[in-house]
This record gives structure tokens, C-alpha cells and sequence, in this order.
């Protein structure tokens, strides 16, 4: 199974989270996941069946571009929000 590695900012508390999910993809990751824990956490990601524009999602340190990016069964999977600053 691959491991997701989830900021704070995504999961509502105060530290990095880590769950194990199975999927050959990054869309069925994500779809895995919400079957079991419901789909806050997808909705979080993907919009329209996309990654949205300000999520990073990197497999194995390699930043991916799509939902069928192809992730093997030992991946460590992780999702960055963008960051912004600002005056």
C-alpha cells in the first residue's frame, strides 16, 4: 500500500498525518481513501476530477500532473498545498 503524507493545513490538526491507502493511481488513492473516511480529504485535492491548481501532489519526490499519474505499492505520496505570502 502507499503511504500518504498529509500536512495539517489539509487534515485539521496540528501535525503531519500519515494513512495507508491502496491504488495504482493517484485518483484511486484518493477515491480509496474518501470510501473509507469519507471525502473530505479528496474534496480537498481534486476538483472536477483534477488536481486543483493550488495542490502539489508528489510521488516518490517527483511532482505529478494528473489523477492517472501511476503510483507503485510501496509509494510514499505527498500533497503540499501551495504556498502565498503577502503584506
Amino acid at each position: 500500500m502507499a503511504t500518504i503524507k498529509l500536512p495539517a493545513v489539509l487534515v485539521g490538526g496540528s501535525a503531519t498525518s500519515e494513512v495507508e491507502v491502496k491504488g495504482a493511481t493517484v485518483r484511486e488513492l484518493f477515491d480509496n481513501h474518501a470510501d473509507e473516511h469519507g471525502p473530505e480529504l479528496r474534496d480537498s485535492v481534486l476538483e472536477d476530477g483534477e488536481i486543483k491548481e493550488f495542490i502539489n501532489v508528489y510521488v516518490e519526490g517527483t511532482p505529478v500532473d494528473g489523477v492517472d499519474a501511476e503510483v507503485p505499492a510501496d509509494a510514499q505520496v505527498r500533497v503540499i498545498p501551495a504556498a502565498s505570502g503577502g503584506r
